[in-house]
């Protein structure tokens, strides 16, 4: 299983590059350099602030959302909550 910040470098560069852009025009446009992004993006490690810095450059903001455990959900589908839209437990 990807690192969870490989797995935000991963769809921050899938998003460039549905808008056409490369990974270093990315990189560029965030204030990094290439290599860096690169190295990152194999690492799967970086500051936050150069998250934030590549999801502003593509227009995006980065969000945290509540983790939903396979366990939880699995017991929500069995029980027939997962699609509940009232919000009840």
């Amino acid at each position: 299983m990807a690192h969870p910040v490989q797995v935000l470098l991963e769809q921050l560069v899938a998003a460039a590059k549905a808008r056409g852009m490369t990974q270093a025009e990315l990189a560029q446009k965030a204030g990094i350099s290439p290599v860096g992004l690169s190295k990152a993006r194999h690492r799967g490690d970086l500051k936050v602030s150069t998250l934030i810095r590549l999801a502003q450059a593509l227009d995006m903001d980065l969000k945290l959302a509540p983790a939903r455990r396979r366990e939880k959900a699995a017991e929500a589908i069995r029980t027939g909550r997962f699609f509940d839209l009232k919000g009840s437990r």
